[in-house]
């Protein structure tokens, strides 16, 4: 069995043994959950203003977010506790408030909080900090306001390069911001009818390795100008004029 099945299946769980999958839990695998409380020592723990928690476990691995950095880590269960490895997270510039944001969520995370599991409810709990997570429903991801991970680029008549995490793209009212592999991305974004187009994109200037650099130009060969784009469910594409494409999915 697979560590995602001994994830999903929870509440059927015996206390160390991981049971199959039950057809009744069928739809919690590879869904996503975003809080509905946070409390602490059972009083509400506010989270900064428009953002929750989002959490989604696929195939062992595991993706978090309190509407800043991206977490990723490994995810494993031990009788009634989640075993949290190799946990990495981004570091966008964000705020110093979005950033603490960010840092208690990896901690509380990384100290691999007990849970359990009720239909489409997920209740996670470290010492008295208890995080409430209902089951969203798949839909269609809206293209603002969506963490949008770089999987692949392409140009005509070649096929798709690999993308490299954390490269990444958030929309935002007529703004951009993201990563490009090395360096930051900000700038103006504007969506009319079917595309989105760019304007005045500024970057961090860090120091970079030849094969982010390579990736950064293949971005922005895209984002300059004027791109239309093509969203499916949890795909985005974008596409230049001339063919060139990014090809982003949706963690959440």
């Amino acid at each position: 069995m697979n560590t995602l099945t001994g994830i999903v299946v929870m509440g059927a769980m015996a206390a160390s043994t991981v049971a199959a999958l039950p057809a009744t839990a069928a739809g919690v695998e590879d869904q996503t959950f975003q809080s509905v409380a946070v409390t602490q020592d059972g009083q509400p723990r506010p989270l900064l203003p428009d953002t929750v928690v989002q959490l989604r476990i696929t195939d062992g691995g595991l993706h978090a977010r309190a509407g800043g950095n991206l977490i990723t880590a490994r995810v494993g269960v031990e009788s009634t506790h989640l075993v949290v490895t190799d946990l990495h997270t981004a570091d966008a510039p964000y705020g110093t408030g979005q950033h603490a944001q960010d840092t208690w969520l990896a901690g509380f995370l990384g100290a691999g909080p007990a849970w359990t599991q009720h239909d489409d409810e997920l209740l996670l709990r470290v010492d008295g900090t208890e995080i409430r997570l209902a089951g969203l429903p798949e839909s269609d991801r809206p293209l603002l306001g969506t963490y949008w991970i770089l999987e692949s680029y392409s140009r005509p008549d070649s096929p798709p390069t690999p993308g490299r995490v954390p490269a990444h793209l958030v929309f935002q009212d007529d703004e951009v911001q993201g990563a490009l592999s090395c360096n930051w991305l900000s700038g103006q974004a504007v969506v009319v009818d079917g595309a989105i187009a760019f304007a005045g994109l500024g970057t961090t200037k860090r120091m970079c390795q030849q094969a982010d650099i390579m990736l950064e130009i293949a971005i922005f060969d895209v984002l300059e100008g004027e791109a239309t784009f093509d969203l499916d469910t949890d795909r985005l594409d974008l596409t230049a004029p001339d063919g060139r494409s990014l090809h982003l999915r949706a963690p959440f």
